[in-house]
């Protein structure tokens, strides 16, 4: 029997990386402005971590100051 599929946002964590250091923020920084721990986040951002549920990522995307489109086309990972 096959496993269900995790629930919550496909996000791209290197990506989420990239945009923080832009920003100058630190891994300990943005987690603590997301409300989530720096190792919850660290592993977000190596890929350890690829799904997240809604409310992270719409806590990522508002630190990131990314809005509507803009999330969706630098967080969501697009399948091949």
């Amino acid at each position: 029997m096959d496993r269900p599929a995790h629930a919550g946002v496909e996000i791209d964590g290197p990506k989420i990386r990239e945009l923080r250091k832009l920003r100058g923020e630190s891994v300990t920084s943005l987690a603590s402005t997301c409300g989530i721990t720096r190792q919850y986040l660290s592993q977000i951002e190596r890929g350890d971590r690829r799904r997240v549920s809604p409310p992270v990522y719409a806590k990522i995307c508002n630190a990131l100051k990314l809005s509507g489109d803009r999330q969706r086309r630098t967080l969501l990972k697009v399948a091949a």
